[in-house]
């Protein structure tokens, strides 16, 4: 094998598989390595052998997670994920997912039913005008006035007089100051249509969150969003790798990195880099060669220490990105004995549609032993998208965290478990018996700063977005900032992210994509 490339990634997660597919796509040579035997990292879908091993090594890098449970047969027919999430139907990662043609490689469903958790009950959350008029829940004035607001998150706000002054102070008290909405209408849509993590979280970012959302209803059907089949994110990452090996990138898999170091071009046998800028060599497990490359992009986590503070970290502006930022999530995986099928909304509707792909949502202090400043979310899988066998469900709960806890992520998320399997069983008038469940607790490595002594073609990846709706699109628009640095480095040159290199378009936008867009904005 060729030991000199252009560019060489450490870590398969969902930011670095998209940057190698661009990469490769571009026409740069890729090696492309990854310790875990899998794709995805942090973000992976493993069958039920696979998440027990997963566990087993987790424990002996010290990591707080707790097992229980013995695996069911038929364990290889799972797929679950470590971080779950969905698709916005508009945004950057749709746009990166057609534009690149990995679309093609996976299979996509509407994200069924949205609930919140009021007062010991679920309540559905209205995902169209047509839903809020037909709810039995809002009086008539509390309609129009959530009809007002939701036409001024669809349009263009920033300027407006209602925003004035209020882009820092809390969605919640937004909402009840400037639109008169009640209680329990403000958290609906502060917590299930704003996905808020936090009480304190501000107004400017969750309303850019809202008008997305808002102008994604309707482009593939009525809801929102879209869930990936085989477990989601870890799937869609395998499939940007596919698309970068199509290209000619080089995997690497199972195969620890024991050394990386810069060195000097003039001592290679046969140096075929460009003079003037760094070189980097990195040493593999169990390969007798050190690889060459002129560019470095690695994973925040892979990267030795004497490195990180070398490093050149892509922190692009997101406007919709949540203040504060979660410091870890605490997380649970659990396999349930019979299907999670919730009815979509039918109030008034008379339609009896299923899916076994919903989104609860537990507003912060909703439930009793819960968390009082953080909302939690419940995402649902099955058959539907072929992450169970048929007659099994997953449950996935998340809770992200301000700083690091001292209780464990079972201690913190064993409420909400019990909860959502009594809930399942009085909606569902069935029995749900707990086949095994995982707690586990996601740390979030923090962004380190760049310095201007931060070596040319060394590139970090910050960890990736744990935010249930919007995680995939911030890895989109973190993968794309680091396309272009890394493009500007192989010019040889230091740019800054929005300098130079247009010969080199990210993804190219398809027409039909375009056309499709077209007329959609404003529905609301």
């Amino acid at each position: 094998m060729d030991n000199h490339f252009d560019i060489i990634v450490l870590g398969t997660g969902l930011t670095e598989s998209i940057t190698a597919a661009a990469l490769s796509k571009a026409g740069f040579k890729v090696a492309h390595i990854d310790p875990n035997p899998y794709y995805g990292g942090d973000e992976a879908s493993l069958s039920l052998d696979e998440l027990v091993q997963w566990v087993d090594h987790y424990k002996e890098d010290n990591h707080s997670v707790t097992h229980y449970g013995e695996v069911p047969p038929h364990a290889r027919q799972y797929s679950v994920s470590l971080a779950p999430s969905v698709i916005p139907s508009i945004g950057p990662f749709i746009s990166s997912l057609i534009a690149s043609g990995v679309s093609r490689y996976g299979s996509f469903k509407l994200l069924g039913r949205v609930v919140i958790y009021d007062g010991g009950i679920l309540k559905n959350v209205p995902q169209s005008k047509d839903d809020i008029f037909q709810s039995k829940a809002m009086s008539l004035l509390e309609k129009r006035r959530v009809t007002r607001f939701l036409m001024f998150a669809a349009g263009e706000f920033e300027n407006s007089k209602e925003l004035h002054g209020q882009e820092n102070s809390p969605l919640l008290d937004f909402l009840h100051g400037i639109f008169l909405l009640s209680e329990a209408t403000a958290r609906a849509i502060t917590y299930a249509l704003g996905y808020c993590y936090f009480i304190s979280e501000t107004t400017l970012p969750a309303l850019h969150r809202i008008r997305t959302y808002l102008k994604a209803s309707g482009r593939y059907g009525s809801s929102s969003f879209l869930v990936g089949y085989y477990g989601g994110s870890g799937e869609i990452a395998q499939g940007f790798c596919r698309a970068a090996a199509v290209r000619g990138g080089v995997y690497i898999l199972g195969r620890s990195v024991t050394g990386i170091s810069s060195v000097d071009p003039t001592e290679l046998e046969n140096p075929v880099l460009t003079s003037g800028l760094p070189r980097f060599a990195v040493e593999v497990d169990d390969f007798p060669d050190r690889l060459h490359c002129r560019c470095l992009i690695s994973s925040t986590t892979l990267l030795p220490g004497h490195l990180r503070t070398l490093a050149d970290v892509s922190r692009p502006s997101i406007s919709s990105c949540s203040s504060p930022r979660p410091s870890a999530m605490a997380r649970c995986i659990a396999i349930v004995d019979g299907p999670i099928t919730l009815p979509l909304d039918t109030e008034g509707s008379g339609t009896s549609e299923v899916s076994d792909s919903s989104l609860l949502v537990f507003p912060p202090g909703s439930l009793n032993g819960g968390s009082a400043i953080s909302a939690v979310h419940v995402m649902t899988a099955g058959p539907g998208t072929m992450s169970a066998p048929s007659g099994k469900g997953i449950l996935y709960i998340s809770m992200p965290l301000h700083t690091s806890s001292i209780h464990s992520a079972e201690i913190l998320l064993r409420p909400y478990l019990t909860a959502v399997l009594s809930l399942f069983r009085a909606e569902q008038q069935q029995q749900k018996t707990l086949i095994c469940s995982t707690f586990y607790m996601q740390e979030l490595a923090s962004c380190l700063s760049s310095t201007s002594d931060s070596l040319v073609g060394l590139l970090a990846v910050p960890s990736s977005s744990p935010h249930t709706t919007q995680g995939v699109d911030e890895a989109a628009i973190v993968a794309e900032a680091i396309f272009r640095k890394a493009v500007s480095c192989l010019n040889g040159e230091r740019k800054e992210i929005n300098q130079g290199c247009e010969q080199h378009v990210f993804w190219p936008l398809l027409d039909e994509e375009v056309e499709e867009g077209e007329g959609n904005d404003m529905e609301w």
